[in-house]
């Protein structure tokens, strides 16, 4: 069974999007994750008396779409990511729907490397997010009649 993604398969200007909606009991769980406790991102009165209108979402957790596009969706399993780098741009609130866009923007053959521009985008269509991340995209066949478990052979 193939797993994974040949570098022959990536061309510049592929684009993959997909959205989700973040809630205040994921930014809890991130903030518990992580030992981050600050108040921008459960004290509704704290945050209230800064520039923003509710608690935010934890930066990570939006960024953490990047790990979701490249791991899941587009290159799929058997990308791993070399680097990622993100800019935030606006505030992610709970609730809010957030559209996350991957666009191949470079495929170095000869170092087996595919490069993605994303992007993410609230309900409004403003831009929340911007990065870049570049990883190796694996191609492995999965011999499952193998004892033992799975045998794995990177081509």
């Amino acid at each position: 069974m193939k797993v994974g993604r040949d570098i022959d398969e990536f061309e510049v200007g592929q684009v993959v999007r997909f959205s989700r909606t973040f809630t205040q009991r994921e930014t809890d769980l991130m903030g518990e994750l992580i030992g981050d406790h600050n108040p921008f991102h459960s004290d509704g009165a704290f945050v209230r008396a800064t520039r923003f209108e509710a608690p935010i979402v934890h930066g990570l957790l939006v960024g953490g779409m990047i790990c979701h596009f490249g791991g899941d969706l587009f290159p799929g399993p058997g990308y791993l990511a070399e680097t990622m780098r993100f800019s935030f741009l606006r505030p992610v609130y709970p609730g809010q729907e957030i559209t996350a866009t991957g666009t191949v923007t470079k495929v170095d053959r000869e170092r087996c490397r595919v490069t993605f521009h994303m992007t993410c985008e609230n309900e409004s269509g403003e831009q929340v997010l911007e990065g870049e991340v570049v990883g190796i995209p694996y191609h492995v066949d999965i011999d499952e009649g193998a004892s033992g478990g799975s045998a794995l052979q990177q081509e």
